[in-house]
């Protein structure tokens, strides 16, 4: 991943607001993601680059250390104190003429090699000492790479994240041949979250998962309430009726009350989000009064119609841009 330039990727300027970050990364997504384009290798990894771009660009902190470093500066253990050493005494040594060095790893490897030129790397070693090199290289003392976690994106169905699933993903660390194994998605993820799988990732560390959510044709989320449009008639809603509202987990039966309005919420308790051992949220169902198609063309109705209006003692407009 190192050298790659993220706001490329996003085709954004360095300098982009976290709105135009992302409005540019719901256009990739849109247009490269997977199952919009089934079987292609080159959508996938253009969405996971937009996805991995928009993840750090959107994270201030984040942000901050890769405008500075690179990718480099990203990686697990990155110590920005003794990387800055480096930068200094590096800046130093080439005025000197020590030469010039492919970055962090080939600087450090020919030093502990005995190669070097010089033998400038090999000083700036010791004048930073072991513990420093390799804080900033990510490795233990033996030389050989630290544990370290992966990071990956899945996406994921509106109701997988509201109910709970079981996803089958092929994973492969480097150097390894790739394995599959069984990711269990727990009920109420957020779109945003994380699943941690330990021991997953690269050397014994952890795979963590940045999960996406994908949106449904009639639910929509705030925090563990689900919200619904409920289309209604005009005579179920002058009278009152039982109606059939779909839930997450089956159709149920509610009372509408008489003369109930467009726009009003009727409240389903604990037919919401549920998330661990916590109380479910709710499930408010939206009233939309539908009129008939084709009551325009009716003049039989033009009396029952004027009828109805006389019994406005106001506009329902009074308010609205006052």
């Amino acid at each position: 991943m190192a050298g790659r330039d993220l706001y490329a990727i996003l085709g954004v300027a360095r300098e982009a607001s976290e709105q135009e970050i992302r409005k540019a990364y719901r256009a990739l997504a849109r247009k490269h993601h997977p199952d919009r384009n089934p079987g292609s290798k080159e959508a996938e990894e253009r969405f996971k680059d937009a996805s991995y771009a928009r993840e750090v660009l959107l994270n201030k902190e984040k942000r901050k250390l890769y405008d500075e470093f690179g990718e480099q500066g990203l990686r697990e253990g990155f110590n920005v104190d003794a990387y800055r050493q480096y930068q200094n005494r590096a800046a130093g040594a080439g005025r000197g003429g020590a030469g010039g060095f492919g970055g962090l790893e080939d600087l450090f490897g020919r030093a502990q090699s005995g190669q070097g030129g010089s033998g400038w790397g090999a000083a700036f070693q010791d004048f930073l000492g072991d513990d420093a090199v390799e804080t900033i290289l990510g490795r233990n003392r033996r030389g050989r790479p630290r544990s370290r976690d992966v990071v990956s994106e899945l996406t994921i169905d509106f109701m997988e994240a509201v109910l709970g699933a079981e996803r089958e993903l092929s994973i492969q660390a480097p150097g390894q041949e790739p394995r599959a194994i069984k990711v269990r998605i727990p009920a109420g993820v957020r779109d945003g979250g994380r699943i941690r799988l330990r021991g997953q990732g690269d050397q014994g560390g952890d795979l963590v998962l940045h999960v996406h959510v994908g949106e449904h044709p009639f639910y929509r989320r705030e925090n563990d309430d689900l919200l619904l449009n409920l289309p209604v008639t005009v005579g179920e809603a002058f009278r009152g009726a039982k109606v059939q509202v779909p839930t997450p987990e089956g159709p149920v039966s509610m009372q509408l009350p008489k003369g109930v309005r467009s726009g009003a919420k009727l409240r389903l308790r604990g037919r919401g989000v549920r998330r661990g051992t916590e109380a479910a949220g709710d499930l408010y169902a939206v009233v939309q009064i539908v009129l008939p198609a084709g009551i325009a063309d009716a003049p039989e109705l033009e009396a029952a119609v004027d009828q109805i209006e006389q019994r406005y003692a106001e506009s329902p407009r009074k308010g609205i841009g006052e």
